[in-house]
């Protein structure tokens, strides 16, 4: 009876189900690719059955569409969490934190980036992610428009510094994602830190080491 009551089946949520299904999706379109993924590949990765699969998502397309729009959330929940730090902490310390944080999130995201990228699902071809981007920019913006007005950082133009120091990041972890043979987490962010440091740092000033 005991040994019974052990093996109970444990009832899952709809959404950490739903949460799931898409975890496999990820694994199965990083090893085959998008249009070489069936809804099945899907649900054998997922152990569930195609019927369980129809009840989260219509299509593959749709599961590839709630997968944006999860990885876009969780993006702007990061970036969010960092901006309510403004004002409240050290700024080189959240300067170094934010870039660690924004590296760290696209390396645990590294499959799913590289099935965007791969597939061709970028901020020049998904309106989902140009959104994306965009609210990024203003909040990195408006994290440096406040280090300016408290005399920590100088910038003429803090939404285009934003933007360099944003794109400059991305662009880097993205391509030695899909050209580089690893990639050196600690040797990007290093140079992201002291970059971000040279350009933000007011004109003579010197600011803590970034290492």
């Amino acid at each position: 009876m005991g040994l019974r009551a052990e093996r109970k089946r444990i009832t899952k949520s709809p959404d950490q189900r739903r949460q799931e299904i898409m975890d496999a999706a990820v694994r199965v379109f990083a090893k085959r690719g998008v249009h070489g993924t069936t809804v099945a590949h899907i649900t054998q990765a997922a152990r569930v059955a195609k019927g369980t699969f129809y009840l989260y998502f219509d299509s593959k397309e749709h599961l590839l569409g709630a997968l944006k729009d999860r990885f876009v959330d969780q993006s702007l929940e990061k970036a969010g969490a960092l901006l309510e730090r403004v004002g409240r902490e050290d700024w080189w310390a959240l300067v170094d934190t934010a870039i660690e944080s924004f590296a760290d999130f696209m390396l645990e995201h590294r499959d799913l980036l590289h099935v965007f990228v791969q597939e061709g699902i970028t901020e020049q071809t998904s309106d989902v992610f140009a959104e994306c981007h965009r609210k990024l920019d203003m909040m990195f913006a408006a994290g440096i428009q406040a280090g300016v007005e408290a005399g920590a950082f100088e910038t003429s133009d803090p939404h285009i510094t934003a933007q360099m120091i944003h794109n400059a990041l991305e662009g880097t972890i993205v391509n030695a994602m899909l050209y580089g043979d690893e990639v050196d987490r600690d040797r990007i962010v290093t140079a992201a830190k002291e970059t971000a440091h040279k350009i933000l740092a007011p004109s003579g000033a010197t600011t803590p080491s970034s290492a």
